[in-house]
């Protein structure tokens, strides 16, 4: 007996069913996608500050700072590991001073220090250390800033929204849960006749929740698939809403959708995870539910 012999595709609990899924399925592929976008930022942000340094040249009294950016440069130059090295003009060093102190004719007349953007090897790194001892020793007024707080800061902050991300995948999978629940009850009570009938033909109630199971199956699979194409498209029109040369949101977004070969096919097979899980989910749960719901009748 196909499924729609017990109950229809189009009785209101299936509707309300299939509707509330594939709202479920939207949120569920949104908080996919930004678990990936953000792994993908802070390995990004992360492997690039891994290879790059500051070296930061104060000025002191009775030094002059020029003759210590060379010895700096100089040093920085003879160390192993050191791609390259490029001391900071003044501009620059007002230009990075202007978020906090604002674009002030006062910046000019202030002992700036001069700053040295250092390029490592990410292949053969720097003993940093040991590089840190020497240019505090050799020259007057340098520090070494290896960006190893703002990695630590970067991995804490996607530690804390990557928990957010499986938390609310999780809220949605009970939600979910509790909805089949829900509507298994509705549609055994909408359909207690029809289930009278079919025992008194003979009919167990395994063969019953099998029947319900699968229309269920069908439900949340149009759903799930319903659910991801929404989310899909909403990555999708936020990719198209930056402008070209952006590295903001929305380029992140189209290279989530439109990457490589090798990273695509692991980027949608992940969001495909997303109606296969609620399907498993509605039948094992719906299977589950009419049973226990047959027992207690």
């Amino acid at each position: 007996m196909p499924p729609s012999a017990v109950i229809s595709a189009k009785a209101q609990p299936m509707r309300t069913l299939t509707l509330a899924m594939a709202v479920m399925c939207y949120l569920a592929t949104l908080a996919l996608g930004a678990l990936m976008l953000i792994e993908a930022a802070v390995s990004q942000w992360v492997s690039g500050m891994a290879s790059e340094a500051t070296v930061e040249v104060r000025q002191l009294s009775g030094s002059d700072l020029e003759a210590e950016t060379h010895k700096a440069l100089a040093i920085l130059a003879s160390t192993p590991g050191v791609s390259s090295a490029r001391a900071l003009g003044s501009e620059d060093v007002s230009a990075l001073l202007e978020p906090w102190l604002g674009a002030s004719p006062a910046l000019a007349e202030l002992p700036l220090p001069r700053l040295i953007s250092v390029s490592l090897d990410s292949k053969v790194p720097p003993d940093l250390a040991r590089l840190e001892k020497r240019l505090i020793a050799d020259v007057k007024g340098a520090s070494l800033d290896t960006h190893l707080l703002w990695q630590s800061q970067f991995t804490r902050a996607a530690s804390t929204l990557r928990s957010l991300s499986l938390a609310i995948l999780a809220l949605i999978a009970l939600s979910a849960t509790a909805l089949v629940i829900f509507a298994t009850r509705s549609v055994l009570d909408a359909n207690r006749g029809v289930i009278e009938v079919l025992h008194l033909v003979g009919a167990d109630d395994g063969f019953i929740a099998r029947a319900v199971k699968t229309r269920f199956l069908r439900s949340s699979f149009v759903a799930g698939l319903l659910g991801t194409l929404g989310g899909l498209l909403t990555f999708a029109a936020l990719g198209l809403v930056g402008e070209k040369g952006d590295s903001g949101l929305s380029a992140a977004t189209a290279d989530l959708l439109i990457a490589a070969p090798s990273v695509a096919v692991a980027t949608y097979a992940v969001f495909l995870i997303v109606p296969v899980a609620a399907t498993l989910l509605s039948m094992v749960t719906a299977h589950l539910a009419v049973l226990r719901q047959l027992q207690q009748s």
